[in-house]
């Protein structure tokens, strides 16, 4: 894997236990933990800190997913600093599901292309003492 990515990708099945929701829908703030995942995965993959989350910016909401539903976070570097750095971040639905009755299988719908669920932008910050080894 080349030392120095700019951008990497999570894909996820969103589950029961991902939810408070009745009717099994998805909060927004369990994308933005996937998001700030992202991010995190990004920095051990360049071979820094994980980091900390300073601050989001831009964050928007644009459809709904269920549980069952396939979804891929994608993150890509787009500024670093000598202790940060700023990263694009979006949520895609790639398949939606639709488990019909109890003990059924699932059958989904492929988004071709995906559907946005949620994109924005944050900055992560790394901390002083990770850098003391640099």
């Amino acid at each position: 894997m080349d030392g120095n990515p700019t951008s990497t990708m999570l894909r996820v099945r969103l589950r029961a236990d991902d939810t408070k929701y009745a009717g099994g829908v998805i909060p927004a703030a369990h994308y933005m933990q996937l998001m700030s995942d992202a991010g995190a995965m990004l920095g051990v993959l360049r071979g820094e800190s994980a980091g900390y989350l300073a601050r989001w910016e831009n964050v928007d909401f644009t459809a709904v997913c269920y549980v069952g539903d396939y979804i891929e976070v994608r993150c890509e570097l787009i500024e670093k600093g000598n202790r940060s750095r700023r990263m694009r971040v979006e949520v895609v639905k790639l398949i939606s599901t639709d488990a019909g009755g109890r003990g059924q299988t699932t059958k989904g719908v492929v988004h071709e292309p995906p559907e946005v669920v949620a994109r924005g932008e944050y900055v992560g910050v790394i901390p002083r003492a990770d850098l003391d080894g640099e």
